[in-house]
């Protein structure tokens, strides 16, 4: 079980039980998912984060598919851990608790538009004033610079602008009407992205001694997020996008591939018991597969439409063929492999109780990664933080929350 107080303190640098970012402070200035992820994973390794959500109303994925008053599933599991301020940075008395905060933190991450952390004196050259080892992290739709810059970017935009949606239907044979894979992939990347160049940047001022600004766009993560469709096409103009096929059982689905090698083929003849195709033609080499790449996947799809599901992974498995049974998200989420691997985590919420939320994916045998708490209520922290990490005392804390400064919803 885990709980949330009203102060989460750093972990203990030492032993077993630490974070591998044990003793680093996250400042955060984000919303939605690619920002929030960043900061996520960098909470669930260890890392202290204080978001600063948006005054007066918050994160905007706290209404997103609302669940309850200030709950939803993004906002759940992107906050999970964090403790969570809402400051009006518009007033000065705002602004200076930030200005605090950047003196006592190792990161920043914002998602504001390009320029607007500037205007608001929180730019990177004023942050590096506070604090010169701070390493600010900006992560926007299209980076800081180039002529979309100013443009506001979401998950659907990059999908449709790097080339993504294409691969998956336009270049098909016959091209398909492009529609949305309903997940913000470009979003959850760029917040991995994010999370790699903060830890790269804090190895580097161990080293150095020296802060650093990042620049991670949505548009600039995923274009770099792909197997091989773009760099053939940079190459020499071919588009060939990934092919992997999903066949029809007689309960189902699965994905298997004929490929990608001559003993992948070999064995799936072996499975389907058609030995006797290895001597035909057609099917006789792997350049011979690949040049009947249709045929040979349509002899498998037929053959795995006889089959229910759980037949066909049974078979192919034991033959050494990569295959997956199609889940649908209610299987998914409980099956046995998320369970043995620790991927879900039960926290006590504030506002829903007692709820299963989406863990950690690395695992560290001398360092504990995962889920440290549920996502805060609006302003639960700000007491606390103003208290005891930046010595407010209580009176000066009454008249800010008196004066509209600060704001707290209570539950």
């Amino acid at each position: 079980m885990t709980t949330a107080p009203d102060s989460m303190p750093r972990d203990d640098a030492n032993g077993p039980e630490a974070g591998t970012l044990s003793g680093v402070r996250v400042l955060e200035f984000t919303a939605l998912i690619a920002g929030p992820s960043a900061a996520r994973y960098l909470s669930d390794h260890g890392a202290e984060v204080i978001k600063i959500e948006r005054f007066p109303n918050g994160d905007v994925s706290r209404v997103t598919n609302r669940l309850s008053a200030g709950r939803s599933a993004m906002f759940v599991q992107h906050n999970a851990g964090k403790q969570g301020l809402c400051v009006d940075l518009s007033r000065p008395e705002g602004l200076a608790i930030a200005r605090d905060l950047v003196r006592k933190s190792d990161v920043v991450i914002e998602a504001f538009t390009p320029g607007v952390m500037a205007k608001l004196g929180l730019g990177y050259d004023q942050l590096r004033q506070l604090n010169p080892k701070i390493i600010l992290c900006s992560i926007s739709g299209f980076g800081q610079n180039g002529p979309n810059a100013q443009r506001p970017g979401y998950a659907h935009i990059a999908h449709s602008m790097t080339g993504w949606l294409a691969m998956q239907f336009l270049h098909r044979d016959p091209p398909e009407r492009p529609r949305g894979p309903g997940i913000a992939i470009a979003d959850v990347i760029a917040g991995i992205t994010a999370f790699g160049a903060i830890c790269a940047a804090l190895f580097k001022r161990e080293r150095t001694g020296r802060g650093e600004r990042i620049d991670v766009s949505l548009f600039d993560s995923l274009f770099a997020a792909n197997d091989e469709t773009l760099q053939r096409c940079l190459i020499d103009g071919t588009v060939n996008p990934g092919y992997h096929p999903v066949h029809q059982t007689r309960d189902g689905y699965v994905t298997a591939n004929i490929g990608p090698d001559f003993r992948a083929w070999q064995n799936i003849c072996k499975a389907m018991g058609r030995t006797e195709l290895l001597e035909d033609p057609r099917y006789a080499s792997l350049e011979a597969v690949q040049a009947n790449r249709v045929q040979a996947t349509d002899l498998l799809a037929g053959w795995l439409a006889t089959l229910t599901s759980d037949e066909a992974d049974r078979i192919l498995t034991e033959h050494h063929v990569v295959v997956g049974v199609l889940k649908t998200v209610q299987q998914a989420v409980r099956q046995p492999q998320v369970m043995a691997r620790g991927m879900i985590a039960p926290v006590d919420d504030p506002v829903l109780g007692r709820i299963d939320v989406i863990n950690a994916a690395a695992k560290f045998d001398d360092a504990h990664v995962g889920v440290r708490g549920p996502a805060p209520t609006l302003g639960q922290h700000n007491q606390a933080v103003l208290r005891d990490l930046l010595g407010y005392d209580e009176a000066a804390i009454a008249a800010l929350t008196t004066s509209g400064v600060l704001r707290q919803e209570v539950m």
